[in-house]
């Protein structure tokens, strides 16, 4: 590839690319990366959405937590079951409402390991609104927020939400 054609201007995401220079030698040239300036602001308006679909399936109780996190993650049912050691079949009921409920605690702990979340975000939502300034040393300030937890459809999940007190 020649220096001129692969020269993109994008800050944000810089790569190192070996090239033909214009005197015919190869060497390094550092340029924009073509995926990042023309469809990472797609990919990440798609997985909001995503999420927010998850969220709200979740809340009215059509999907369990381990259904959410599963999808979020990109796991297949045997990823999953593979790296929790849970069974496949065990798996697929826990994906399920009615399986979920039935999980023991020893397999949702399991869960969350995978996942990276404590085994309290499977029964709880944490949505943080406002302003990211708002924080001290990355903590909500009490004085600015206000927690609001509310029920859902499901029995088993609330929504812990940080309001801001400024509008």
């Amino acid at each position: 590839m020649k220096e001129k054609e692969a020269y993109i201007d994008y800050e944000p995401h810089q790569l190192m690319l070996y090239v033909e220079k214009d005197d015919g030698t190869f060497g390094p040239m550092i340029t924009g990366s073509h995926l990042s300036k023309n469809y990472i602001d797609d990919y990440f308006e798609k997985m909001e959405k995503l999420r927010l679909s998850l969220l709200q399936q979740l809340k009215d109780n059509l999907i369990s937590p381990v259904e959410y996190y599963r999808v979020i993650h990109d796991f297949n049912v045997f990823e999953l079951s593979k790296r929790t050691r849970i069974s496949v079949f065990k798996v697929k009921k826990h994906l399920k409402v009615k399986g979920f409920y039935k999980a023991k605690v020893s397999d949702l702990i399991k869960y969350a390991e995978v996942f990276d979340v404590p085994v309290s975000n499977l029964f709880q939502v944490i949505v943080v609104e406002g302003r990211d300034s708002e924080t001290k040393n990355g903590i909500p300030d009490e004085n600015l927020y206000k927690v609001l937890q509310t029920k859902t459809q499901n029995l088993h999940l609330v929504i812990t939400k940080f309001e801001s007190g400024k509008k």
